[in-house]
């Protein structure tokens, strides 16, 4: 199975909503249309991981955000190595798929600073607004999410916003 990096986020407003969108990749990952899920996509060669989370989200959302982490630091050396640690809200990686990649990658918690709420007709729809307490009742149904994001929402609504 092909490994692919990717970068999630959950996205919130400044009511304390996470922001939700229906998956819609019918070429490239039909298996999966119209489950629920939140932004993600691939971090590009050399691309920094916080620049590939902006990105993604403002790609299929129109938002931009800040991505908040408990920690992030940057170490440059004399060689000019310069290397980024950071601390993500959860990391993920998928085992065993029949439908997709053999996906690992990094979750981050953003907040929103600007732009105008969008779909990426090819990527996703329907994009929506929902509290903790509205998450936690959609979860009673798994299988309406993009199963590689269950387990991520399960450990989000287990924390206090």
């Amino acid at each position: 199975m092909a490994i692919r990096l990717i970068v999630s986020a959950l996205v919130f407003n400044d009511k304390g909503e996470l922001l939700l969108q229906k998956r819609y990749k019918p070429k490239a990952s039909p298996a999966y249309l119209d489950v629920w899920e939140i932004p993600a996509g691939g971090v590009d060669e050399d691309e920094d991981v916080m620049d590939a989370v902006k990105r993604e989200v403002l790609e299929e959302t129109g938002l931009k955000v800040e991505v908040t982490c408990d920690s992030h630091d940057i170490y440059e050396d004399e060689k000019k190595d310069v290397v980024q640690v950071f601390k993500p809200f959860i990391c993920q990686q998928m085992l065993k798929t029949k439908h997709g990649l053999g996906w690992v990658g990094y979750v981050f918690i953003c907040n929103v600073t600007g732009g105008n709420l969008k779909s990426q007709l090819s990527e996703a729809k329907d994009p929506t607004w929902v509290t903790m307490s509205e998450l936690k009742k959609m979860l009673e149904e798994p299988n309406i999410f993009f199963s590689l994001q269950v387990p991520v929402l399960q450990k989000l609504i287990k924390r206090e916003y």
